[in-house]
């Protein structure tokens, strides 16, 4: 095997979760661009000031970013996967060209899944003539239907997905280790404090991801049975967007603390190269790092 062509191969398939961190980077940054709006209609009391045009395009486009977001961690839990635990398999996929079409295809895809989004949205004018901007559906049927399918698309199917990458990649990795440890390969001490730390990261990025979306989820899933909202079902609603919102802004500086080569990317500072006989145990590593 060429030794050039292999690291010519290893430095491209490590740019290619950079892709998805930039994608979701850009993601989060919309998305926190549609805040100062929102968060002057709440001060307003609900009143939207910026016309129905601009409140269908900030409501979709956040939206849009709700399910974009949950497509790329979701994509990107599966390209993690498939570089660790079946490194052989559609290699042709995992390409720095394909993984670009596959981010377009993903915001393609959230752009359709949000056109209900796009249709209803608007600015509604109350009895008391207060207008604000929300998504005009009047039956409560609509409102069940839209609830469910926002809730499945955007937390519900790609959390599954999600943990079961990392359960499978952590349950690998552990396995390596193990089996490493029996035959004496390699000092097994370093490896441990390396995959305890990998192991509690991952934790510590599901762990936000959860906590981020959930409450906001089961607020409107709760929202489904409220007749007659109470106090303190509002401050219970208005810390679950919050919190969805401290997740977009925190993400970027998140990726760049937790992965290494992309900080070093970030920095423009040389690639270190990789001993032959340490690659496995460091892809493990930084397979994991970079994978959210």
């Amino acid at each position: 095997m060429d030794l050039h062509t292999g690291g010519g191969r290893l430095s491209v398939q490590k740019t290619i979760p950079d892709i998805y961190i930039c994608n979701l980077a850009v993601a989060d940054l919309v998305h926190i661009i549609g805040m100062p709006f929102l968060i002057h209609q709440w001060a307003q009391g609900g009143e939207w000031v910026f016309g129905s045009t601009l409140c269908t395009i900030i409501t979709s486009l956040d939206n849009c970013n709700q399910v974009s977001c949950c497509a790329i961690m979701t994509a990107m839990s599966l390209d993690r996967y498939l570089a660790l635990v079946h490194p052989f398999r559609l290699t042709s996929f995992r390409t720095r060209s394909k993984t670009i079409k596959i981010n377009l295809c993903l915001w393609a895809i959230s752009l359709v899944l949000a056109l209900p989004v796009w249709t209803h949205a608007k600015v509604i004018k109350f009895k008391d003539g207060l207008e604000s901007c929300a998504i005009d559906l009047t039956s409560p049927q609509d409102i069940l239907w839209y609830t469910l399918y926002q809730t499945l698309t955007t937390f519900f199917f790609p959390l599954p997905l999600i943990l079961i990458c990392y359960i499978l990649i952590l349950c690998y990795t552990w396995d390596i280790y193990q089996e490493n440890k029996r035959t004496g390969r390699y000092n097994a001490t370093i490896p441990r404090a390396q995959l305890k730390r990998l192991t509690k990261m991952v934790l510590v990025l599901v762990s936000i991801f959860v906590v981020s979306s959930a409450p906001y989820h089961v607020m409107q899933l709760v929202n489904l049975e409220v007749t007659q909202p109470t106090t303190a079902y509002f401050i219970g609603y208005y810390i679950s967007i919050c919190l969805s919102y401290a997740s977009s802004s925190i993400n970027p500086f998140l990726y760049i603390l937790l992965s290494v080569n992309f900080r070093r990317r970030l920095c423009g500072c040389t690639k270190i190269q990789l001993k032959l006989t340490e690659r496995e145990l460091i892809n493990i590593e930084s397979t994991v790092k970079l994978s959210y």
